[in-house]
C-alpha cells in the first residue's frame, strides 16, 4: 500500500512540474484530464469543518469596529437562524425613517426573502425609488447556504444604514440590501438550495424561485452597482493540493465574461476596487483577486473566478451593472475568526457606498454610456473563448505556523481569453409567441421585446443542429459549448404575431448569451428552447442586420426600441 501511494505521489509531482512548463507555453488546458486518468479517488471533500492551529488564528484577530447584528453578541455561538433574521429586519425598518422591509418572496420550503429598501426620503416601494433618478446599489449575501458572513455583514450594513448619519450619503444613491438568497441553503448550513442546486449559476436561467423573486424586485428597480457577498474555502483542496492554506481575508473580481461592456470593467477596476483596497488598508485587512480551484486533486490549475454568463458577477455585469463579487475566509472553519469575518463583508459594503455617493453623479453618466454603447455596437459576439493559464504566485500559508508561503500555481485570469469563436451581431432574434418560458425569463431580466406586426418576407439567419452533446455543466465556472450549429442565412417569412428580441438595447450581451444557440448555458443547450418533435431547426432566429421590420413594442418596452 505505502508504494502504491508513493508511486502516485510520484507521478503527481512530476505531472505537476510537466503542467507548470506547459502553462508557460499556453498548452495547459488538458493537464487535468491527464491527471484524472492518472490518479484514482480523485474528488477531494469539499465539506469538511477544521480547527486551524493556534498560530493561523493569531494571524486574524477581531477588527477594532463596532457592529450590530444577532450573531455578534457575548457568549454566542450559533449563526443567525430565519426567525432572528426576520425579527431584525423588521427592527431596523421600523425604527429608521430611511428603511422599508418589503418580501422578495418565498424560498423553495416557504421561507420569506426580505429586502432592505433604504433613501433618504424613506419611499415605500421599489418603484418610489426609481423615480429618485440615482444610482442605486444592491447588495446580495448569502447565496451560498454555508457562507453566512456576508449575509451577517449585511445585517450590520443595514443596522448602520439605518442611522441618522448615513442619510446624507442616501441623498445621492439608493440602495437595497439582500441578506439572505438562500434562507434554505442557510437553515440546512449546505451550499445549494433545498433542490441542491446552485443559486449562483441560475442567474440566466432563473429556474430557481429564490433568483425569480430577485429577479422580479430587479425589474421594478434595476440595479446599476451589485456587490454580491460570500466567503471561501480555507482549508480542504488547498491543503491537499498545495500543502498550504488560504492567507488573505478577502479576495474581490468584478465581472469577466467578454460581453460585459469595456467600461464597466474599467469602473469596477478604477473606482471601486481601490476604494475597497484603500478601505482594507486602514483596518490592516489583505485582499487579492478571487481565485478558486477544481476539487479534484489531479488537477493544478487555479482559475481567477470565471466567464460563465449564469454566475451572478457575469449575469449583473451582461444586463449593464458595475458587478462586484466580495469573498471572505470562512467555507469550513466554522466561527472561526467570525467577528473579523463579518467585519471584512461591512467594511467592503461601506467601502462601495461611499465611493459611489462621492461620484454619484460622474458614475450614472458613464454606466449611462455603457449602455448606450452596448445598445448601438456593431462588432462581432464572442461565442466561445478559452482562457489560458499562465504561470503566477498565490499567497497562502503554512498551516501549523501561519507563515505566508508563496505558491507558484498554473493560473487562469478571466480577463485574458482567446477567442475560439466570434459571429455577427444580429439586429434581434424571433422567437415563436408560444415560448413562454424563455420569453418570459427574458423580461424578467429586464430585456425588453417587440411583438411583429405584419407579416413579411425577410432574410433570416437560421441554426440547424447538427450535434447535440449532454447539456452544459451549469455548476462549471467556464461551461464548455454543447451544441454544433450549421448556419444558414435565407429568404424567408415572418408572421405577425412573433417575439422580436432586438439587441439596440443595454442588455444586448445578456440576450446573446441566451440566445445565441451555441453559447455556453443557453436556452438552447439548456432545454429552455427545445426544438419541436424530429426536427433540427431550434424555434428561434437572427434578423441580420440592416433587415427591417414593422414592430409594436411589448409591455412597457420603449416605443423608440421597436422603431426601425
Amino acid at each position: 500500500m505505502a508504494r502504491r501511494v508513493r508511486h502516485f505521489a510520484r507521478k503527481i509531482a512530476s505531472l505537476a512540474v510537466a503542467c507548470l512548463a506547459l502553462a508557460g507555453l499556453g498548452l495547459a488546458a488538458t493537464c487535468g484530464n491527464a491527471f484524472a486518468q492518472a490518479v484514482p479517488n480523485d474528488v477531494i471533500r469539499t465539506t469538511d469543518e477544521v480547527l486551524q492551529s493556534e498560530a493561523v488564528k493569531a494571524r486574524f484577530p477581531d477588527l477594532p469596529i463596532a457592529m450590530h447584528a444577532p450573531s455578534l453578541g457575548a457568549g454566542r455561538t450559533s449563526f443567525t437562524d430565519q426567525n432572528e433574521l426576520m425579527a431584525f429586519t423588521a427592527e431596523i425598518a421600523g425604527s429608521s425613517a430611511q428603511a422599508k422591509r418589503l418580501i422578495a418572496g418565498a424560498s423553495q420550503q416557504g421561507r420569506e426573502i426580505p429586502l432592505l429598501l433604504f433613501t433618504a426620503e424613506g419611499v415605500s416601494t421599489l418603484e418610489a425609488a426609481q423615480q429618485l433618478n440615482r444610482p442605486v446599489l444592491w447588495y446580495i449575501g448569502l447565496q451560498h447556504g454555508n457562507e453566512p458572513a456576508g449575509g451577517e455583514g449585511l445585517l450590520a450594513f443595514a443596522a448602520d444604514l439605518a442611522t441618522p448619519a448615513r442619510k446624507a450619503l442616501l441623498e445621492r444613491v439608493s440602495v437595497v440590501i439582500v441578506p439572505r438568497a438562500n434562507p434554505d441553503g442557510a437553515a440546512a448550513f449546505t451550499r445549494n438550495t433545498a433542490s441542491k442546486a446552485d443559486l449562483n449559476r441560475d442567474h440566466l436561467l432563473l429556474l430557481l424561485p429564490e433568483n425569480q423573486a430577485i429577479h422580479g424586485a430587479m425589474a421594478k428597480l434595476p440595479p446599476d452597482v451589485v456587490f454580491d457577498h460570500h466567503e471561501f474555502s480555507v482549508v480542504n483542496r488547498w491543503l491537499e493540493k498545495f500543502q498550504a492554506i488560504q492567507a488573505v481575508d478577502a479576495m474581490v473580481l468584478h465581472a469577466t465574461n467578454p460581453l460585459v461592456p469595456r467600461r464597466l470593467s474599467d469602473l469596477a477596476e478604477t473606482l471601486f476596487r481601490p476604494a475597497v483596497e484603500a478601505a482594507f488598508a486602514r483596518e490592516k485587512l489583505s485582499m487579492f483577486w478571487y481565485y478558486t480551484t477544481s476539487n479534484r486533486r489531479s488537477d493544478p490549475v487555479v482559475s481567477m473566478g470565471g466567464n460563465n454568463p449564469g454566475i451572478a458577477r457575469n449575469a449583473f455585469g451582461l444586463r449593464g451593472a458595475v458587478s462586484f463579487l466580495i469573498e471572505t475566509r470562512g467555507v469550513g472553519i466554522r466561527r472561526e475568526g467570525w467577528q473579523r469575518r463579518v467585519g471584512t463583508h461591512l467594511v467592503a459594503a461601506r467601502a462601495i457606498l461611499e465611493a459611489a455617493a462621492d461620484n454619484a453623479s460622474s458614475l450614472r453618466q458613464t454606466i449611462d454610456a455603457a449602455r448606450k454603447e452596448t445598445a448601438l455596437a456593431s462588432d462581432a459576439l464572442v461565442v466561445a473563448a478559452r482562457i489560458p493559464p499562465q504561470p503566477r504566485t498565490i499567497p497562502l500559508m503554512d498551516p501549523r505556523t501561519g507563515e505566508r508561503r508563496a505558491v507558484d500555481v498554473p493560473f487562469q485570469d478571466s480577463r485574458i481569453i482567446e477567442v475560439t469563436s466570434r459571429r455577427e451581431r444580429p439586429l434581434g432574434y424571433l422567437i415563436p409567441a408560444d415560448q413562454r418560458e424563455a420569453l418570459d425569463r427574458l423580461a424578467l431580466m429586464g430585456a425588453q421585446r417587440c411583438s411583429v406586426a405584419t407579416d413579411s418576407e425577410i432574410d433570416l439567419v437560421t441554426y440547424e443542429i447538427e450535434d447535440w452533446r449532454p447539456p452544459a455543466d451549469r455548476e462549471s465556472i467556464n461551461p464548455d459549448q454543447t451544441l454544433k450549429l450549421r448556419i444558414v442565412t435565407k429568404r424567408g417569412p415572418v408572421m405577425s404575431g412573433m417575439q422580436f428580441v432586438p439587441m439596440n438595447q443595454a442588455s444586448a450581451g445578456l440576450i446573446a448569451a441566451v440566445l445565441e444557440p451555441d453559447m455556453p448555458g443557453s436556452y438552447l443547450s439548456t432545454g429552455i428552447l427545445r426544438p419541436a418533435g424530429e426536427t433540427k431547426t431550434p424555434p428561434l432566429q437572427a434578423v441580420p442586420a440592416g433587415a427591417r421590420l414593422a414592430l409594436s413594442p411589448v409591455a412597457s418596452a420603449s416605443p423608440e426600441l421597436c422603431r426601425q
